[in-house]
């Protein structure tokens, strides 16, 4: 891999208020499944993953976090993300807020619905019975953030739902008024 990629990284993980530790294993799973996230929102990275037992996992990606900790753990780099970088980033964080077990089942999701290319219903019992540690309302959950992460709607899938938000928020209105 390139520096540029380890320097992406490290950027993204600086972006997100994330000081990865490689001695912790919920540190090791935030960072593989949080690359592999923005990776699939379009944010360029070489790393190649493959669907492991705790979700897609680069092996690459594993052995630079543990050959340069230090730049990890103190977020050093001189690249700077661009405008669409930063964006991908603030909407992983905000929707997973860097928890393990969320960006385990949303990443492992998004695998199976957009790289092994297998229908939402059919994913979705995939990561059930993959992640059968987990409560239903945490896949569910996990689920779900990936589906809002990287969902981009059509111009006319954005306007029927503009138009359904604002059938809700006038019904919302009205009953309040009873």
């Amino acid at each position: 891999m390139s520096v540029d990629d380890r320097s992406k990284v490290i950027a993204c993980f600086r972006e997100a208020g994330f000081r990865m530790d490689k001695d912790r294993f919920e540190h090791r799973l935030i960072a593989q499944k949080f690359v592999y996230l923005l990776k699939l929102k379009g944010v360029e990275f070489a790393y190649p993953f493959r669907l492991y037992v705790r979700g897609p996992y680069s092996p690459t990606l594993a052995r630079e976090y543990y050959q340069y900790a230090d730049e990890f753990s103190r977020c050093e780099t001189d690249l700077a993300l661009s405008p669409a970088e930063a964006d991908s980033v603030a909407g992983l964080n905000g929707l997973f807020d860097k928890s393990p077990s969320l960006l385990e089942i949303g990443a492992t999701y998004g695998y199976l619905a957009y790289e092994m290319h297998q229908p939402p219903q059919q994913a979705y019992r995939t990561v059930k019975r993959m992640k059968s540690f987990y409560s239903n309302e945490q896949i569910v959950k996990g689920v779900n953030r990936a589906k809002q992460y990287l969902f981009v709607p059509t111009d006319d899938e954005a306007a029927a739902l503009e138009t359904e938000l604002q059938e809700w928020q006038r019904a919302g209105i009205r009953s309040m008024r009873h």
